[in-house]
């Protein structure tokens, strides 16, 4: 029976006969010996294929696939300083499931413009750094979850297709619901704010969708939101729980993903917590100062949030910001009737990472706020339930995933932080 393996577990392996399936990533031919660099999903292996041990016929079929092609190698593992991860197989038997074609070299080349990049996604994703850029998702994902769990909160998932608007505006993608008019959502926010009662504390790590008609390097159509509400939290613990939760991701980031840092070639460093808070008006004079003519009451968005970062040269928080300027279940500050307890987390290559506040408790205060974004409160009854039957105080946050991606390895387009990206331009493939 054969031992079949993954790179990563090579060295447990030393000197006996595995099995390993994967893609030839790049292939040496030296006459006598072949040279398969594999990769299988999980790393990269060198294949060392000696004619003498093969035998012609098998040699003769190893020599006849091209890149990318699906193999099984059948060998024995050994140590060898000169190789990637410091081992290699010594192959014995050969398996082609698919010999690939001679035109892969011509799919993808260093030249590609970023349209045939895109166009051609499906084979980009096999490159190196992209796996790399795969991988580390994976890894924080997982490391956002364990947040969530190691501080008490619980995995939901509120629906994608939805009636209410927590953000409104006009970016937004309607759909035919049978007979009726839905929308993708924007936000699973009120659906988490509907779980705290039952949970206490929740998140959700779901897709959301924004018909923005940007086109920024930081701007998706379709994104990963992470997004967490969390039941007798207030405003400042908001904060610090958002702040401890970056500098966890990250320090495990730094312990656990060398492999997709090293590919990448980036050091992550991890900020000092807490972060500076700097006040909206504050902010508003720094970039008026650096040449933005944005006028108090108006957002600072993209190149002056960045500039804004900069000038700071670490993660802040953007708070006190005027009660017109953010939506209607953000808490009015009773300690300054004129701003809202919300903040915006910028950090540096991306500017906004996350949007949070403490939520309004007041059931007449969050009716008179949804007449006046001119919004049907008939939707919202069970939003508005909320406040009439057990409410109590609560703060949530929504963190974008692909910035968090776009901002931790140092990615240029946010459209290479995912498998395949969705823009105002681009649907497929």
């Amino acid at each position: 029976m054969m031992t079949i393996i993954r790179t990563k577990d090579l060295p447990k392996y030393e000197g006996k006969e595995v099995t390993l399936r994967g893609w030839a990533y790049q292939i040496r031919d030296h006459g006598k010996i072949l040279f398969y660099f594999l990769r299988d999903g999980y790393g990269f292996c060198q294949i060392t294929i000696k004619k003498n041990i093969v035998g012609e016929e098998i040699f003769k079929k190893a020599k006849k696939i091209y890149r990318e092609a699906s193999v099984e190698i059948t060998g024995e593992v050994k140590k060898d300083a000169r190789a990637e991860g410091g081992y290699e197989i010594l192959a014995k038997k050969i398996k082609i499931w698919n010999p690939s074609h001679p035109e892969i070299d011509q799919e993808v080349t260093p030249d590609s413009s970023p349209d045939i990049l895109l166009d051609k996604r499906h084979f980009v994703i096999r490159g190196r750094r992209t796996r790399a850029i795969l991988k580390y998702r994976s890894d924080a994902l997982k490391y956002f979850r364990d947040y969530f769990y190691e501080t008490g909160a619980f995995e939901v998932t509120p629906p994608l297709i939805v009636e209410t608007l927590p953000e409104g505006g006009s970016d937004l993608f309607e759909i035919k619901y049978f007979d009726k008019k839905a929308y993708l959502s924007q936000s699973s926010q009120l659906y988490l704010e509907a779980a705290i009662f039952s949970l206490n504390r929740v998140f959700s790590i779901l897709p959301s969708y924004r018909a923005e008609k940007s086109r920024t390097r930081r701007h998706l159509s379709e994104f990963t939101h992470v997004e967490g509400e969390f039941a007798w939290m207030d405003f400042y613990e908001l904060l610090e729980y958002m702040e401890k939760m970056i500098h966890y991701v990250l320090k495990r980031t730094v312990e656990e993903s060398e492999d997709v840092l090293k590919d990448l070639g980036i050091e992550v460093e991890v900020p000092s917590i807490p972060f500076k808070r700097v006040p909206y008006k504050e902010a508003i004079k720094i970039v008026r100062e650096k040449g933005w003519d944005i006028e108090e009451g108006n957002d600072i968005s993209d190149a002056p949030e960045r500039d804004l970062v900069a000038h700071f040269g670490a993660p802040i928080y953007l708070t006190e910001f005027p009660v017109n300027m953010k939506p209607f279940y953000h808490k009015i500050d009773p300690d300054n009737p004129t701003v809202t307890r919300s903040a915006d987390l910028l950090v540096p290559v991306v500017g906004e990472l996350i949007g949070s506040g403490e939520r309004e408790t007041d059931y007449d205060s969050l009716l008179k706020r949804l007449k006046k974004m001119g919004l049907d409160p008939e939707p919202y009854y069970w939003y508005l339930d909320l406040r009439k039957y057990g409410s109590v105080p609560h703060s949530g946050f929504g963190l974008g995933f692909e910035r968090f991606i776009q901002w931790v390895l140092k990615i240029e387009h946010i459209r290479d932080t995912c498998l395949f990206p969705r823009t105002r331009f681009r649907l497929r493939p």
